[in-house]
């Protein structure tokens, strides 16, 4: 009878023997693969310090002055200035811009990895769009020249810029989709709730003549001309166009719209919510002057109709599963990487 040979502790043997080699030895793959996996041993913090980088993600550095960039935009955008944000708040907002950061990072290390462009007519859309909001093309030419940027090159961070969007967009596509059914259970639950009540409302047009910068005995003449035309026959929107001194609103014949209490001075709202819909207003002064009004409907408090409220609702759920399934591969892709935050450097 033949001798069994210890087969599972030969391999158990192999197996080490080749990660010691791999690690020790040869500098083989695996021994890459865990360097790739960890920061930089030559990167202290007091180099990182010196090199103003605030974090690495994935060997890659975002320095400090991208981080104050970007948050001076984030304060810019809110009309905000950073000496008058609180200490702790300036804290926060710096640590919520470089998360924001490093998942833009994640986000174009991942795109270029898949080496993904998105098509190219949907590149140059995107850049007319880009280019459409500068009032001239010198601006636009100025604008480039204070960031060193050819048009070429500026033309290739945009591609860049979209092309990322457009991966971000792809992958999370499979998770994103609103049934029919999802928005009527979300209007249901709602509407009992009474999250849905629509306040009441007037439909009105008005003609208007100011007393900021005139005198308001002559403006009040003024309306009380233009109110014996329209009672005489004339046309409302006819004497507005020709009277009003509401610029918004005299070319489409003194219409406000829609409105609620909350959306008027009290002293304007006052008159109008206790005006029967179909007649026109006696004269009446506000803080900026002499107004007529015509009520052309008015609409009591009620809850929101499905028909009215549906494609906010869905609006609404297609954003909110979308900023859900960003936040999970975010989630996903931060998981996998290597992050090194420098809190002191922040």
């Amino acid at each position: 009878m033949k001798a069994k040979l210890p087969w599972r502790s030969a391999l158990y043997m192999c197996v080490l023997l080749y990660l010691l080699l791999d690690l020790k030895v040869c500098h083989g793959p695996l021994k890459k693969r865990i360097a790739e996996s960890r920061p930089s041993s030559d990167i202290t913090r007091e180099k990182a310090a010196a090199r103003g980088w605030v974090a690495l993600v994935n060997q890659e550095p975002v320095t400090s002055q991208q981080l104050s960039l970007a948050v001076a935009r984030y304060l810019y955008q809110r009309g905000k200035e950073w000496q008058d944000i609180p200490r702790v708040a300036q804290t926060r907002i710096q640590r919520a811009t470089l998360r924001r950061l490093i998942d833009d990072v994640l986000i174009r290390q991942y795109a270029d990895g898949d080496d993904y462009q998105a098509p190219d007519a949907e590149i140059a859309s995107y850049i007319a769009a880009w280019e459409s909001q500068f009032p001239s093309p010198q601006s636009l030419t100025d604008r480039s020249r204070d960031q060193s940027l050819s048009k070429k090159e500026r033309e290739a961070q945009l591609a860049r810029i979209w092309s990322h969007k457009r991966w971000l967009e792809q992958r999370i596509e499979p998770g994103i989709g609103v049934t029919d059914q999802m928005v009527r259970d979300w209007y249901e639950v709602n509407v009992a709730a009474g999250n849905l009540r629509e306040p009441e409302k007037v439909r009105v047009r008005h003609i208007f003549a100011s007393t900021v910068q005139a005198d308001s005995d002559t403006q009040r003449e003024k309306i009380e001309v233009a109110r014996e035309q329209v009672l005489d026959g004339i046309e409302f929107a006819e004497v507005a166009r020709e009277v009003s001194e509401d610029q918004r609103t005299k070319d489409r014949g003194g219409e406000l719209g829609w409105l609620s209490r909350a959306r008027v001075p009290t002293d304007f709202a006052d008159v109008v919510f206790s005006h029967d819909p179909g007649l026109i207003t006696d004269p009446f002064q506000t803080s900026i002057g002499w107004h007529i009004a015509e009520v052309l409907e008015h609409r009591p408090e009620r809850d929101s109709t499905y028909e009215e409220v549906e494609a906010e609702i869905r609006a609404y759920l297609l954003n909110t599963q979308r900023k859900d399934t960003v936040d999970r591969l975010l989630g996903k892709l931060r998981k996998v990487a290597n992050i090194v935050i420098f809190t002191e450097n922040l």
